[in-house]
């Protein structure tokens, strides 16, 4: 699975707000250490984002995408081992679904790493892959403005409103496009083979329960 960037387009065009009815990580930021102040045992073992505060809205982002290119990779690399693996978090599905019409679960995140599954879909007959996980702790006091600086860095500037949720979609030249957006303390990524419009994005994200 592979989130491509969009085009490098920075502005934000309106937002179009879709009434809707109800009908998944870039490279990892360096873990090199200061020279000229070593650091502790336990400092060591964490990457150098969080042994500083503040946190800056950027640096956790920062850390999401790489989390996220980190899956990608595990994901092409490791397919058939996470095929049987189940999450332990409450997730979304299409209204009226099941994991099983789906094809299951699999995650797509390193062991070692937080948990991201995903599962296969169909759009008007695109070929789609939703991924979930935990809302980041650091996002859940101001969720907006960070999945809205996530989307940034994915090149997903065109928003849409569906039922009070903001979702940002990147669309690449050749069609793909990548959905950004948090519902229900979840952190969600969509990304399609080709382009989808978006009256069909908000009926499919309104329907996730």
């Amino acid at each position: 699975m592979e989130f491509k960037k969009a085009n490098k387009q920075r502005s934000t065009p309106p937002t179009a707000s879709l009434p809707v009815k109800p009908v998944v990580v870039s490279e990892p930021p360096s873990t090199s250490t200061p020279a000229t102040k070593p650091l502790s045992k336990a400092s060591k073992q964490l990457p150098p984002w969080l042994t500083k505060k503040p946190v800056a809205i950027g640096v956790i982002v920062a850390a999401v995408i790489a989390g996220i290119a980190g899956a990608i990779y595990y994901t092409n690399a490791n397919s058939a081992a996470t095929a049987n693996a189940k999450p332990t978090f409450a997730t979304l599905l299409p209204e009226k679904k099941k994991i099983t019409d789906l094809g299951g679960w699999k995650r797509v995140s390193p062991p070692q790493n937080e948990p991201v599954f995903a599962y296969a879909d169909t759009l008007t007959g695109i070929p789609v892959s939703v991924s979930q996980q935990p809302l980041p702790p650091a996002f859940k006091n101001n969720s907006k403005s960070q999945v809205a600086e996530l989307a940034k860095k994915f090149n997903a500037t065109s928003k849409i409103d569906v039922n009070g949720t903001d979702v940002y979609i990147g669309t690449s030249a050749k069609g793909p496009q990548s959905v950004i957006f948090a519902k229900k303390d979840l952190l969600i990524l969509i990304k399609s083979q080709n382009k989808v419009d978006d009256m069909t994005w908000a009926s499919y994200i309104a329907s996730l329960i």
